[in-house]
């Protein structure tokens, strides 16, 4: 068995923030590896924007990136239309070019319990290949336009333990 592990790159935005989001992203894991048939246990790590963390090929990366002009998914020519639109969006997933990115610049006051819940919903659907019909039955962490306050539901961790394992091949090196 091996380790699931998310990797948080920081591209721009508080490293505190970010250090904090990390510690709560992996209380959040814990119940979801206990459901996992695929995996033993978990890790999040936080990465520099200097830094091309060796992805194992379930491994999920999430680029926290100071605003929606730093873009790694625009960097790359797909499309942030929607997040340019809906300034409440405060991430996206390219499922074709298998990029996740969150905009620190839209947590309120560069709250580490957004930034964490953000990171999972982001990683919900990079997993499960799902667009916005991801959200389609969902509550808590994955509906559209979650509250990251609480923390992550047993429907949630139902939906992600499901989706562990899938082979990602997401790129480090953006």
């Amino acid at each position: 068995m091996s380790t699931f592990t998310i990797y948080v790159k920081r591209k721009g935005g508080s490293d505190e923030s970010a250090q904090k989001a990390v510690t709560l992203l992996k209380t959040y894991l814990t119940p979801i590896i206990a459901k996992s048939t695929t995996f033993t246990s978990s890790d999040v790590q936080l990465v520099d924007e200097n830094t091309t963390p060796a992805l194992q090929k379930t491994d999920v990366i999430v680029y926290m990136v100071r605003n929606i002009s730093k873009s790694v998914i625009s960097k790359q020519g797909g499309s942030v239309a929607l997040a340019e639109a809906n300034q409440n969006v405060l991430g996206l997933t390219d499922l074709t070019k298998k990029i996740c990115e969150v905009y620190f610049d839209r947590m309120y006051d560069g709250s580490p319990k957004e930034l964490a819940g953000a990171i999972y919903h982001e990683a919900a659907h990079i997993l499960s290949n799902k667009d916005n019909s991801l959200h389609t039955g969902q509550n808590g962490f994955l509906k559209d336009a979650p509250d990251y306050n609480g923390t992550p539901t047993d429907k949630n961790t139902e939906f992600m333990s499901k989706h562990l394992g899938r082979e990602l091949n997401m790129n480090a090196g953006y």
